[in-house]
Order: C-alpha cells, then sequence, then structure tokens
C-alpha cells in the first residue's frame, strides 16, 4: 500500500468521524493507519542512509510500529478495513488483498488454477489467466483484457510469509468447518498457492491450508486456490 493511500483511508475515517460519532473500531482503525504511514516514513528516512553510505536501523521502525498497533488495540480488537472495492487493508501489515466472491467472476472463491503448466515455470492459470485478469493484460485462452482489478494494476500472489500471516487459529469455527482467517468475506477451506517456489524441489511451491493453518507445498501442476495481494516491500 502506498504512503498516498494510507493517508485518503485516514482522511476518509477523519471525514467520517467528524460526522458522526466515531466507534470504537473506527478509532482502532484510524490509528492502525497512521502507525502504517509513520512506519513507512520512518522506513524511507532509513533507507535514505544508505545514500550517504550509512547503515539504516529499519528495525526500530518495526519496534515503534508494533508498539503502535498495540496501542490501538487497548480497547477493541481491529485489523481488515474494508475498501468499498472489493478489496481490504490489513491493518497490521498495509498489505491490500483482494476479497472472493461466489459469483462466478474472475474473484469466485471456488476457482482452481495451477501454478505451473510446464513443470517448474509460473505460467499456469494463477498467473496467466487470474493475475493477467486482474492486471489488464493477456488472461488465459490469449484474451487480452483492458482496466485493471481496483483501478491497480500491481495485483501478484503473496509469498508463503504474506499467506500464512493471515491464518488466524482463533478465528471462529478455525479447524471446525470454517477457514483459519479472519479477511472478510469468502474464503475456501483448503490450500491457497503463494508465490514462493522451491518447495520439496523446482516442481514444487508453498502453500497454506486454511482448513487447519498449516503451511505446506504442492507439485506445481496441482489445482489450488489463489488470492491475489499488492503493496509490500
Amino acid at each position: 500500500m502506498t504512503k498516498a493511500t494510507i493517508w485518503t483511508l485516514i482522511l476518509s475515517l477523519a471525514l467520517t468521524s467528524a460526522a458522526f460519532a466515531a466507534t470504537d473500531e473506527e478509532k482502532c482503525q484510524k490509528k492502525k493507519l497512521i502507525a502504517l504511514g509513520k512506519r513507512d516514513l520512518c522506513l524511507q528516512k532509513e533507507r535514505g542512509k544508505e545514500v550517504l553510505g550509512k547503515t539504516p536501523d529499519v528495525a526500530k521502525c518495526a519496534e515503534m510500529f508494533d508498539k503502535m498497533i498495540a496501542a490501538a488495540e487497548k480497547v477493541v480488537t481491529c485489523r481488515w478495513l474494508e475498501n468499498g472495492d472489493g478489496t481490504a487493508t490489513d491493518l497490521n501489515s498495509g498489505l491490500q488483498w483482494e476479497l472472493k466472491t461466489d459469483d462466478a467472476s474472475i474473484h469466485d472463491k471456488d476457482d482452481l488454477y495451477r501454478w505451473s503448466v510446464t513443470g517448474s515455470d509460473p505460467d499456469g492459470g494463477a498467473f496467466v489467466g487470474f493475475l493477467g485478469t486482474l492486471n489488464g493484460g493477456e488472461a488465459l485462452g490469449g484474451v487480452t483484457t483492458t482496466g485493471c482489478f481496483a483501478d491497480k494494476c500491481d495485483w501478484r500472489l503473496a509469498t508463503i510469509e504474506e499467506l500464512g500471516d493471515i491464518v488466524d487459529l482463533a478465528a471462529p469455527g478455525c479447524r471446525g468447518g470454517s477457514p483459519c482467517t479472519t479477511i472478510p468475506v469468502e474464503t475456501a477451506s483448503s490450500f491457497y498457492w503463494s508465490s514462493s517456489a522451491g518447495a520439496g524441489g523446482p516442481l514444487g511451491a508453498w502453500d497454506v491450508f486454511f482448513d487447519d493453518g498449516l503451511l505446506g507445498f504442492g507439485n506445481k501442476g496441482f489445482l489450488g486456490f489463489v488470492r491475489a495481494v499488492r503493496g509490500g516491500s
């Protein structure tokens, strides 16, 4: 998520709060968005030291952010902010995630894709058909698409670390038939592909099983679920 997007969301929440009495959840969301903005400014400042030949201290930015996130949740817990465009922002990381649907569109939660069709390269439906459609490029079957999902053209599959981070074993019904995550709307209780390759050899990629929250890996030719994300370093 960009700095401009973060401050736009902060302004939106501030305007809502000015018109109506803010709820505890809205106050929590606003504090986390401010924390994200300050973290990003801190990281930019620290990384700028490299230009001067100095060593950046990005760890202090993470420490400051963690403290602000903990302080924001003293009254109520908040993690997800739905953006009204089919996406939700993870207020604990700043990543913007695609929300799945149950409407037979490109976002349908029941759609399955292969990581690879050649055996090892990222050329399966997950990349060509799914991401190709979201990013306004060439989708599965050679069909050219126009326009990008939520007006953003940099959608990707999450790394195994990012995908594993949205697992929540405390989610209602986790390991009892419901997916182990609190991300809004639809999630299939099965395995989702990550972008991280090399698991168990060149033909394998890492995945997350949302029916039990476990990380694993499978053959890239297997059919699995996918969820797009954007932002991050």
